[in-house]
């Protein structure tokens, strides 16, 4: 599970238990809106209550990473 609190170009991201490929997907829609309305967006994460993350989730970053090089 995941909390997000954006505020201007900054994106707080605070991950609980387990990272899931649904999480991810939230997050990657909130990055893709402030860089459509932002220009570039600054990540905070907040990964002490995080146990875990699945194999799909890292696919996903990778794949995301690559198409968003800046």
């Amino acid at each position: 599970m995941i909390s997000l609190n954006t505020q201007d170009n900054q994106i707080a991201v605070t991950v609980m238990g387990q990272f899931t490929l649904d999480d991810y997907r939230e997050l990657e829609q909130a990055v893709c809106y402030g860089i459509q309305f932002q220009g570039k967006v600054n990540l905070l994460f907040d990964l002490r209550d995080m146990l875990s993350y699945s194999v799909d989730v890292a696919w996903e970053e990778l794949k995301f990473s690559r198409e968003h090089k800046n």
